[in-house]
Protein backbone atom coordinates (compact mmCIF):
# COMPACT_ATOMS: atom_id res chain seq x y z
CA UNK A 1 0.00 0.00 0.00
CA UNK A 2 1.51 3.39 -0.98
CA UNK A 3 2.31 5.80 1.84
CA UNK A 4 -0.53 8.22 0.97
CA UNK A 5 -3.08 5.39 0.93
CA UNK A 6 -1.73 4.08 4.24
CA UNK A 7 -2.02 7.55 5.81
CA UNK A 8 -5.56 7.94 4.45
CA UNK A 9 -6.51 4.54 5.88
CA UNK A 10 -5.27 5.61 9.33
CA UNK A 11 -7.19 8.87 9.10
CA UNK A 12 -10.39 7.06 8.09
CA UNK A 13 -9.87 4.65 10.99
CA UNK A 14 -9.88 7.51 13.52
CA UNK A 15 -13.17 8.74 12.09
CA UNK A 16 -14.66 5.27 12.61
CA UNK A 17 -13.88 5.03 16.32
CA UNK A 18 -16.97 4.72 18.49
CA UNK A 19 -17.71 7.56 20.94
CA UNK A 20 -16.29 5.51 23.84
CA UNK A 21 -13.20 4.57 21.82
CA UNK A 22 -12.66 8.24 20.98
CA UNK A 23 -12.94 9.10 24.69
CA UNK A 24 -10.28 6.50 25.54
CA UNK A 25 -8.19 7.56 22.51
CA UNK A 26 -7.97 11.15 23.76
CA UNK A 27 -7.12 9.98 27.28
CA UNK A 28 -4.29 7.90 25.81
CA UNK A 29 -3.05 11.00 23.99
CA UNK A 30 -2.97 12.80 27.35
CA UNK A 31 -0.61 10.09 28.59
CA UNK A 32 -3.07 8.25 30.83
CA UNK A 33 -2.52 4.61 31.64
CA UNK A 34 -5.27 1.96 31.69
CA UNK A 35 -5.92 2.38 35.43
CA UNK A 36 -6.35 6.17 35.08
CA UNK A 37 -8.58 5.73 32.03
CA UNK A 38 -10.71 3.26 33.97
CA UNK A 39 -11.19 5.72 36.84
CA UNK A 40 -11.97 8.66 34.54
CA UNK A 41 -14.33 6.70 32.28
CA UNK A 42 -16.02 4.79 35.13
CA UNK A 43 -15.09 1.41 33.67
CA UNK A 44 -12.97 -1.49 34.90
CA UNK A 45 -9.26 -1.71 34.15
CA UNK A 46 -9.95 -4.75 31.95
CA UNK A 47 -12.58 -2.67 30.14
CA UNK A 48 -10.04 0.10 29.58
CA UNK A 49 -7.54 -2.45 28.24
CA UNK A 50 -10.24 -3.85 25.96
CA UNK A 51 -10.85 -0.40 24.43
CA UNK A 52 -7.13 0.28 24.13
CA UNK A 53 -6.63 -2.99 22.20
CA UNK A 54 -9.57 -2.19 19.90
CA UNK A 55 -8.19 1.29 19.21
CA UNK A 56 -4.71 -0.05 18.47
CA UNK A 57 -6.21 -2.67 16.14
CA UNK A 58 -8.46 -0.18 14.32
CA UNK A 59 -5.63 2.31 13.86
CA UNK A 60 -3.12 -0.43 12.99
CA UNK A 61 -0.61 0.67 15.63
CA UNK A 62 1.38 -1.28 18.20
CA UNK A 63 2.68 1.43 20.51
CA UNK A 64 1.55 4.65 22.12
CA UNK A 65 4.15 6.50 20.02
CA UNK A 66 2.56 5.19 16.82
CA UNK A 67 -0.84 6.19 18.19
CA UNK A 68 0.33 9.77 18.74
CA UNK A 69 1.84 9.88 15.25
CA UNK A 70 -1.47 8.67 13.78
CA UNK A 71 -3.24 11.47 15.63
CA UNK A 72 -0.87 14.10 14.21
CA UNK A 73 -1.39 12.67 10.70
CA UNK A 74 -5.13 13.03 11.28
CA UNK A 75 -4.77 16.62 12.53
CA UNK A 76 -2.50 17.57 9.65
CA UNK A 77 -4.95 16.15 7.11
CA UNK A 78 -7.94 17.70 8.87
CA UNK A 79 -6.36 21.20 8.83
CA UNK A 80 -5.82 21.13 5.05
Amino acid sequence: MPVDEECQHGIDSIKRLTPREKQVFYMLLEGMKAKEIALNASISVSGANYFIKRIYRKLNVNTKTELVLRYFEFRQHKDK
